[in-house]
């Protein structure tokens, strides 16, 4: 018989378990409840052999598994996020040997976590980025047939065309952000994302994550869309709401 460890999705409060039944975590075994004090984590079991230090570190390098792994990761905390009014997502693939050994560390943890839990209590994530529109540079004078010079001074009026027009745009982004910020209960500013990531072709001038209070959801979406007016040159995309994993993801966990 293969030997299991303890899958940890999420910590929550006053979770119940009837929604959860029937959910097939990671490994398609059962999600299910761990309670230690007043806090609830949701797990589900796991094979060692596929789940274990040294089978994680060949898998962790398969991209196909890795993304079905974030994927099914992904599923349960936002079933688990939609029953409860505060959940404290936890890192991909974090995994103890044992029940026991998942409840001794929340106790570890037992400080931050109720921290976190009341940080996002009765709030979502929501996402908003800030893209440039794509427009042509102002026209530089031809240079005449073989010149040099006027050649290089054309590159360099292009470069410095292309300087000044990135720099604008950042600071419209920095604007639009603190437009927003008002709105939220936390944020928390992000690395602009790759083309590969974005699925689009234009710079992205700003990523960010903001916090925002369940009840004032709709008001944040409509602020955004108003705001997105005032920016013309930036193209605003918003998303959410979300577990609030950029705000209750413990980096100890």
């Amino acid at each position: 018989m293969s030997e299991t460890g303890t899958y940890v999705y999420a910590v929550g409060r006053n979770i119940d378990e009837e929604p959860l039944t029937g959910l097939e975590g990671v490994g398609d075994a059962p999600v299910r409840l761990l309670g230690h004090r007043e806090l609830t984590a949701v797990v589900s079991s796991v094979d060692l052999a596929e789940f274990g230090e040294a089978a994680l570190r060949r898998n962790l390098e398969n991209l196909s598994w890795v993304e079905k792994t974030a994927r099914r990761h992904d599923e349960i905390v936002r079933r688990a996020a939609a029953i409860t009014t505060a959940l404290a997502p936890f890192r991909l693939v974090t995994i103890y040997t044992s029940d026991d050994a998942a409840r001794v560390r929340l106790e570890e943890l037992y400080g931050d976590l109720v921290r976190a839990l009341d940080r996002v209590d009765r709030r979502s994530e929501w996402s908003v980025k800030a893209f440039c529109r794509v427009q042509p540079g102002p026209s530089a004078p031809s240079a005449p047939a073989g010149s040099g010079v006027a050649y290089l001074e054309r590159r360099r009026a292009e470069i410095r065309d292309r300087h000044e027009a990135a720099t604008e745009q950042q600071l419209l982004a920095d604007q639009l952000f603190w437009d927003l910020v008002p709105a939220a209960a936390a944020t928390r500013r992000l690395s602009a994302q790759d083309q590969r990531l974005s699925g689009r072709r234009e710079t992205m001038a700003l990523n960010v994550a903001f916090l925002v209070d369940d009840d004032r959801s709709t008001d944040f979406f409509e602020l955004v869309d108003a705001t997105r007016a005032r920016y013309p040159s930036l193209d605003v995309e918003v998303n959410g709401p979300w577990p609030p994993y950029s705000f209750a993801v413990l980096d100890k966990s």
